[in-house]
This record gives C-alpha cells, structure tokens and sequence, in this order.
C-alpha cells in the first residue's frame, strides 16, 4: 500500500478482513493508527522490495510526480502487480512500458492516467492483446492467455 490516508487506510482495512498482510509506505501516516489497525509502516524502498501487489493511494505533488520510475520498478519483486487509483502522473509510463515488457512488472490497472492517448500508445507498443477495462467489460481472459492485461475502470 502506497498512502495510508482516508481511502488508503480503508483499502488496507478491508485488505486485512481478507486475511492479508498489509504494508504501506506513507511518510505523513501515523505509527501509532497504522499499528491499531495492524498494518506495518515501512520505507518506500522496503514497500517496494516486499509488495507482490502494490496498491497506488498518493496525491500527486512535486514529491510523487513520476515516483514508479525505472529505479523505483528495480527494485521490485519480479512480476508485481500494480494498481493505481491514485493520480496518472505517479508512474512514469516509459518507464512502465519497459517494466511490463520485460517481465517485472506482470500486471497493471489503473483508472487514471496522464492522457489517453498516451496510455493507447503503451497499449499497441506492447505488441500483445491487450484488454482495457471500462466500467462494463468482459472478465474472460481464456482467448489469449499470454497476454498482458492493462485494465482501466
């Protein structure tokens, strides 16, 4: 979890009901309400390094502009899935593009990104299906299974 604030805590929350081990990198987040509700606070770098899903809960400032980079996607686990619901410009999407098609990153869905046409232009670089999710969509991946999915809600 990337932001601990009102949605991000709820996410995490809801997260632990399910029986996960929540994470979250938040340098504003209080220890003591992250610890209440049994989630661990790490660094960014640990985040980074432990997520098998990294979930995007961050405004996007000065900060945060293009904070998943290519080092950021370095540091990952192979094959992460991340999911952005937090503002566009937090991932740089080169730099996403080259993390997909090599492999590091294995999933992504968001339903903000910079613009959409940029965000067709990584979808038709990939050079593999891609389904791209609207509000209605259909959930059978079975036609192409070696595809990468980029859903957006």
């Amino acid at each position: 979890m990337m932001g601990f604030g009102k949605v991000g805590s709820e996410v995490a929350r809801r997260g632990k009901g399910l029986g996960m081990h929540v994470i979250t990198y938040d340098p504003y987040a209080a220890v003591d309400r992250a610890h209440a509700l049994g989630i661990e606070l790490v660094s960014f770098d640990e985040a980074l390094s432990r997520a098998d899903f990294i979930s995007l809960h961050m405004p996007l400032t000065p900060d945060t502009d293009k904070l998943f980079n290519a080092k950021s996607f370095a540091k990952v686990k192979r094959g992460v899935r991340i999911i952005n619901v937090a503002r566009g410009g937090v991932i740089d999407e080169d730099d996403l593009l080259e993390a997909l098609e090599s492999g590091v990153v294995a999933q992504v869905k968001f339903n903000v990104y910079l613009s959409s046409f940029k965000c067709l232009l990584i979808f038709y670089s990939l050079r593999a299906l891609i389904f791209v999710w609207s509000h209605v969509c259909m959930e059978d991946h079975s036609f192409y299974p070696e595809a990468h999915y980029i859903h957006v809600c």
